[in-house]
C-alpha cells in the first residue's frame, strides 16, 4: 500500500508537468552553411604531465608528457604527418607550472608530486635542450603549432588564490 502512495504523487507530478509542454517546430536548412572551419580544425594537445600522474590507481600517461615523450618514435612521427596539416598544442593543465630555462633563470626543476602544487605538482622545466628537441621535431613533421606560456610566472597569489583547494 504504501508504494501505491508513493507511487501516485509521482504520475501527477509528471502528467502536469507534461500538460504545460508546448509543441515547436524545428527547420532545418542543410543545404545553408553558417559556418567553415580551416585545415586548422584538427589539432592535438601534448600536455606537460609527468610519468607520476595517476588517478585512481591508474598511471595512464606513462612518457606521453611532453618532457618524456620519445621523439624519435617512428610511428608518432608517421602518425602527425599522415595528418597534415595537423596542429599540435603544446600546453594543457600544468602549462602555468612550466618555468623556462632561458636567460637568468638558472633552476631546471622536474615535476614532482606536491600537495599544495597546482594539480598536485610542483613547478617543472622547460630546458633549452628539450626545446631544441622539440623545435626539431616539430619542423620534421610539418605541424603547425600553438604553445601555451605560464601566465602565472613572476605574479603574486591572491588572498582568495592561497584559500582555493585546488592550489
Amino acid at each position: 500500500m504504501y508504494f501505491k502512495f508513493t507511487f501516485c504523487p509521482i504520475i501527477l507530478l509528471l502528467w502536469a508537468s507534461l500538460s504545460f509542454a508546448q509543441n515547436v517546430n524545428v527547420v532545418i536548412h542543410g543545404a545553408a552553411s553558417i559556418a567553415k572551419t580551416d585545415d586548422n580544425f584538427v589539432y592535438v594537445t601534448l600536455d606537460w604531465w609527468p610519468a607520476e600522474k595517476c588517478d585512481y590507481n591508474q598511471c595512464p600517461w606513462g612518457k606521453a608528457g611532453i618532457l618524456n615523450l620519445d621523439l624519435r618514435y617512428g610511428a608518432l612521427i608517421n602518425a602527425i604527418k599522415a595528418f597534415n596539416p595537423l596542429r599540435i598544442k603544446v600546453g594543457g593543465s600544468l602549462q602555468d607550472n612550466v618555468v623556462y630555462k632561458v636567460g637568468e633563470v638558472s633552476s631546471c626543476p622536474n615535476f614532482m608530486k606536491r600537495e599544495d602544487g597546482l594539480f598536485g605538482f610542483s613547478q617543472g622545466c622547460l630546458s633549452m635542450e628539450r626545446w631544441d628537441q622539440l623545435n626539431r621535431f616539430f619542423n620534421h613533421t610539418g605541424v603547425k603549432l600553438t604553445f601555451g606560456l605560464n601566465a602565472r610566472f613572476g605574479r603574486n597569489e591572491s588572498q582568495t588564490e592561497k584559500g582555493s583547494s585546488d592550489r
